[in-house]
C-alpha cells in the first residue's frame, strides 16, 4: 500500500494498521489479508473491538 500512513505495528511486523484513502485498514502481512475498520479512529476502535482485538484497541 504505497503512500498509506501506518499507524500501529506489532513487534514482529507482521501485522499493522494502515490509513489510507481515508480508511483505516487492519493488515496481516503473511497473507496480505485486509480487514476494514472504518474512516474515523473512533470507527477503527470499535472495529477493533468487534473482532475480538483488545490487545490493539489498548494500544492505539
Amino acid at each position: 500500500m504505497a503512500g498509506a500512513l501506518i499507524i500501529w505495528i506489532n513487534s514482529d511486523k507482521s501485522e499493522q494498521i494502515a490509513y489510507f484513502n481515508n480508511e483505516y485498514v487492519f493488515i496481516t502481512i503473511t497473507d496480505m489479508k485486509r480487514v476494514v475498520l472504518g474512516e474515523t479512529l473512533e470507527d477503527a476502535k470499535e472495529k477493533l473491538k468487534e473482532i475480538g482485538r483488545h490487545d490493539i484497541y489498548k494500544e492505539i
